[in-house]
């Protein structure tokens, strides 16, 4: 890496900052608004003048090496910091048109997006939410991109710039289909055990948090299906000798529309804390902050709700 810093030429941050970002010469270019010849003869002289290869030229664009992912944090927060310091310091006008991304799974867009939908049509019929995939291992490097605004999540990540505000918490139940022999009087922990499970996959190396409690007393469920989603869940329970675990709202909601036997998990754990996840470098963008506030407040109306 350079070691005199006046002998870096600035500007070629920025096209690292775009290669990051597409990891895609031709996306890039499009981005900075330059030509694609002038992007490469950029990441040349920036190749050049750290030093260090950067990027490995695949199949499908350019692949940032170890050496690149280093560095993208501190060049993201320095770029983050000098545009929030030099650009113009308006406040948000939620009258205005602003997509926001969201990153959260399936079941946290069905208990928030409704409640949160009804606040901006009320107070700002013109910003737009787009939820995106909730991919864990590249969340946090996403959050410090800015290509995710924030994130609705029970996972955390071992990340220092991640700033973390509750929103609610879950109770974790049992489900299986109406008249599931395990929970007549009473579903016991030898009949969990005994029985066969729908579970989620993991995420980012690591399972739900109940795989982690398991895993952690050396219990070992029998699962049988794994699937990605929560919303799946109460149906496959509700038409097999599966059981499922999931959030108790959720399952009182599916037990409404299916026929579902609803028991306490037998064993203890404590509720899930779901939370709202921003990276601390966009803490004073002020359009993020709205954003943050009116997440806040739906989660409190929506709990008020129950």
């Amino acid at each position: 890496m350079v070691n005199n810093l006046r002998l870096l030429d600035l500007n070629l941050l920025l096209v690292f900052d775009a290669l990051m970002q597409e990891q895609n010469l031709s996306r890039a270019a499009v981005r900075l608004h330059m030509s694609q010849p002038a992007v490469s003869n950029s990441l040349a002289r920036l190749r050049e003048q750290l030093g260090e290869p950067l990027f490995q030229r695949t199949a499908r664009g350019m692949s940032p090496l170890p050496q690149a992912q280093a560095l993208y944090g501190p060049v993201r927060q320095a770029l983050q910091l000098l545009q929030a310091g030099l650009g113009p310091q308006e406040g948000f006008d939620p009258q205005r048109e602003h997509v926001f991304k969201l990153s959260m799974n399936d079941y946290g867009q069905t208990r928030l997006l409704p409640v949160l939908l009804a606040r901006l049509q009320a107070f700002a019929p013109k910003v737009v939410i787009s939820v995106v995939s909730d991919e864990a291992d590249t969340l946090p490097r996403r959050l410090a991109a800015g290509s995710v605004d924030l994130a609705i999540d029970y996972l955390h990540f071992d990340d220092a710039d991640l700033v973390y505000q509750p929103l609610y918490q879950e109770e974790l139940v049992v489900i299986g289909r109406a008249g599931h022999p395990a929970f007549a009087g009473g579903l016991s922990w030898q009949d969990y055990l005994d029985c066969r499970h729908v579970s989620l996959l993991t995420r980012a190396g690591r399972g739900s948090p109940l795989e982690i409690l398991l895993g952690s007393a050396r219990i070992r469920r029998q699962v049988q299906l794994y699937v990605p989603y929560f919303l799946t869940i109460p149906e496959i329970a509700a038409h097999s000798d599966l059981l499922g675990t999931i959030p108790r709202r959720l399952a009182e909601h599916y037990s409404r529309m299916n026929p579902l036997s609803i028991a306490p998990l037998p064993m203890d754990m404590s509720r899930i804390q779901v939370s709202l996840i921003r990276h601390r470098q966009h803490d004073l963008v002020p359009g993020l902050r709205w954003l943050r506030e009116q997440i806040l407040s739906a989660a409190e109306d929506e709990i008020n709700k129950l």
